[in-house]
């Protein structure tokens, strides 16, 4: 990992565990190859990422096949390359319409949270979980229908 502006490594390091025996008392290591290290697990983001190519989500510019979107006027061109230069004091973001903050804010209530995963049911393949909720829903849908004819009946 590098310092964006600097360009110059920084002083952490990503180290994958497999959760075999006792896998968890790696927190408790406090020396590494003779060097003094702080072990934490990894924190993972909330929110989702945003692109600075389209201003979309959940897709960085590197992988951006989108057309480029200026978050500071709206225009059909990247962000760096806008006429804006001096800082925009009545702002509005163009994910979400609201004046005061632009695109890339991360208090943007357009910017959506990551959910967890759904459950895993154990022992049951996706399809059959699948089948299960669908019959579910059917058998919903059913009760709602006779429900309506009733009070149309009635």
């Amino acid at each position: 990992m590098k310092n964006y502006k600097e360009k110059r490594p920084l002083p952490l390091c990503l180290i994958d565990v497999q959760k075999y025996g006792n896998y968890a008392n790696i927190y408790n290591e406090k020396q590494l190859c003779y060097l003094k290290v702080t072990i934490v697990p990894y924190r993972q983001r909330k929110k989702a990422t945003i692109c600075f190519n389209c201003s979309g989500y959940f897709h960085s510019a590197r992988n951006c096949q989108m057309r480029p979107r200026c978050i500071k006027c709206n225009g059909q061109h990247t962000t760096r390359e806008c006429s804006i230069k001096e800082t925009i004091t009545d702002s509005t973001c163009i994910n979400c319409g609201e004046t005061g903050h632009l695109a890339a804010w991360k208090g943007c209530k357009a910017l959506p949270t990551i959910k967890k995963p759904a459950d895993r049911q154990t022992g049951k393949t996706y399809a059959q979980a699948a089948t299960n909720k669908s019959k579910k829903d059917e058998k919903r849908r059913k009760k709602a229908q006779k429900r309506a004819l009733t009070r149309l009946t009635t």
